[in-house]
């Protein structure tokens, strides 16, 4: 006798008896449980496993089509037999298409066991494929060595979550992390060490995430990490953060202990794609930029693709156009609203390409910064600022000057030599100058900018934190920073009249400068009406179009003379 686990979905105890009968005489040990209601025939699918499902067509609480419903809705796969005295040819049909395996009409039950012994084979063969299914599937979508889903899977993945997200109006993240001289590992250790450390990160990676978000090895000593459910854009910190922290703790292979550093790419929908593809790229040339930069992550911007033939060959120009004077400055007042006073002027570089014409910063700056050439373009803005600066000075016009800072510039050791050489070259004193410095490029490495900044403050030059809100610079760090001044990046103040969130975030920002002594620039200051706005919020200097628009020294020297605005406080001493 051949075991059977039986399922009977019957009202019936006598007809469930013959059923049985007939199954026993076919050869079969049948071992059953009878129900006849939804509920316990759930309990039941839960409960214990089965072979096959029998089921009447109607009963008083519950019918064959509701019956196969639940089955299908547990994912089960189960030969599924309708026996009853009253189905109808049609209704049969509309069962069999529904998902039932066969119909069997209770007064000719000598069908039940070929239909039986037919249903279990092709179950059986069910099975079967579905397990080869499964190994073909892991095996195209699954990294051998880390378990973990491969590039084509998470691709998949990537492209359900950007669906969902728009669907839902909520934004996701993906991040490239790339482990910091594994090759050095390989050729040290061999290939087995390698996997057997690519192994361990996946596991302690994974361990750090939560449940939707999904890992993958996308190749090398790449992994791919998805974040489909973004309260807001800035929790990516968070989860970096924790990435970062499950790799301090050397990993063990083979006795040896050996230490794990990771850089980060991160790339967001909507913000900058919107299919999975382009997501990949951008996260990719993120974290390209955080190894350049030697930087834990870096969040993708445009600027960062330098793979176009027309920045390859700017890169090519511009270090002849720095040493042949193509280069010259503009300079941008910035107004004290309590004075009624120019007090400084923000030096912007532009490039005066002889073919080209004028290219603004934005074509060639971060590309310098990527390629090397930002050493050398810092030095001139500093030299040829510094040098307007003191021949100002000697007309009687005293502004502080703003140079730029950027994060390359910002973390190199050499910097303050850098600034000591331009002033002394000039000879202007230190402070006349004012350095800026975003605060994403503090962030991208705290302990040298930290380093830096304090040594340039004991210089006696005068620090700022320009675009201030839309990095991630914490209340500790502010509070360490030897800064002077923190500018209130333009996206807000431009929208301030009309966002009230962006009318927050002004409010704030000069409420918090105000708090720990700083003074507070708005950028970006284009309309009276703004202007109005920021004196009564008690800002203390401003500069945009509505009070000048940037422009070359002579000319900014011209304006002075129209504009109704005095020039230089008392205790500027440039």
């Amino acid at each position: 006798m051949k075991p059977l686990r039986v399922l009977v979905v019957e009202d019936s105890e006598d007809d469930t008896q013959l059923l049985l009968r007939e199954l026993r005489r076919g050869g079969y040990d049948p071992s059953h449980i009878r129900v006849e209601t939804a509920e316990t025939m759930s309990a039941e699918l839960s409960a214990h496993a089965w072979d096959i499902v029998f089921s009447d067509f109607s009963m008083p609480h519950f019918n064959a089509f509701e019956a196969l419903g639940l089955l299908r809705n547990t994912g089960l796969d189960l030969p599924f037999i309708i026996v009853s005295g009253t189905i109808g040819e049609d209704r049969a049909v509309t069962a069999m298409k529904a998902g039932a395996h066969d119909y069997i009409l209770k007064g000719n039950l000598k069908r039940l066991v070929p239909a039986v012994e037919r249903e279990l084979r092709e179950s059986h063969s069910r099975q079967e494929r579905r397990k080869a299914d499964e190994t073909i599937h892991r095996l195209a979508y699954t990294d051998p060595v880390t378990n973990l889903p491969n590039r084509i899977r998470f691709r998949e993945l990537v492209q359900e979550a950007i669906v969902n997200g728009q669907r839902e109006q909520r934004p996701i993240a993906l991040l490239l992390l790339d482990l910091d001289r594994f090759k050095d590992v390989n050729d040290t250790l061999g290939h087995d060490r390698g996997d057997s450390l690519l192994l361990q990160a996946g596991l302690r990676l994974r361990s750090a995430l939560f449940a939707p978000d999904v890992i993958a090895r996308l190749g090398g000593d790449e992994f791919g990490i998805l974040l489909p459910r973004l309260a807001a854009p800035g929790d990516v910190r968070h989860v970096i953060k924790k990435l970062h922290d499950c790799l301090e703790v050397p990993f063990m292979i083979d006795g040896i202990p050996i230490a794990v550093e990771a850089s980060i790419g991160v790339a967001t929908m909507p913000e900058h794609a919107d299919n999975a593809d382009t997501l990949l790229q951008r996260a990719d040339i993120a974290m390209y930029r955080a190894k350049q930069m030697a930087s834990d992550y870096a969040v993708y911007a445009p600027e960062f693709n330098l793979h176009s033939p027309e920045r390859l060959g700017l890169m090519a120009e511009l270090r002849d156009a720095i040493e042949q004077n193509q280069l010259l400055l503009h300079f941008q007042p910035k107004l004290e609203l309590k004075t009624g006073r120019i007090v400084g002027a923000e030096a912007l570089v532009r490039w005066q390409h002889p073919r080209l014409g004028m290219v603004p910063p934005d074509k060639f700056i971060l590309a310098a910064e990527q390629t090397g050439l930002i050493g050398p373009l810092t030095r001139w803005v500093l030299i040829d600022a510094l040098t307007r600066c003191q021949g100002s000075r000697r007309e009687g016009i005293q502004l502080r000057v703003s140079v730029n800072l950027s994060a390359r510039s910002l973390h190199d050791p050499l910097l303050p030599k850098m600034i000591a050489e331009a002033l002394a070259a000039t000879g202007a004193e230190p402070g006349q100058l004012m350095l800026e410095v975003t605060e994403s490029a503090i962030v991208l490495d705290p302990t040298h900018a930290e380093e830096n900044l304090v040594a340039l403050s004991r210089m006696g030059t005068w620090l700022s934190i320009d675009d201030f809100g839309t990095g991630y610079t914490s209340l500790a760090s502010i509070k360490r920073l030897p800064v002077n001044e923190i500018k209130i990046d333009k996206s807000f103040v431009t929208n301030m009249l009309t966002d009230k969130q962006d009318a927050m975030i002004v409010r704030t920002v000069i409420e918090f400068g105000h708090n720990f002594g700083l003074t507070v620039v708005a950028e970006g200051v284009e309309t009276k009406e703004v202007l109005d706005a920021l004196v009564a919020l008690g800002c203390d200097q401003v500069q945009g179009y509505f009070i000048s628009k940037p422009q070359t020294c002579e000319l900014l020297k011209s304006w002075f003379t129209t504009s109704p605005y005095k020039i230089g406080p008392a205790d500027v001493v440039c």
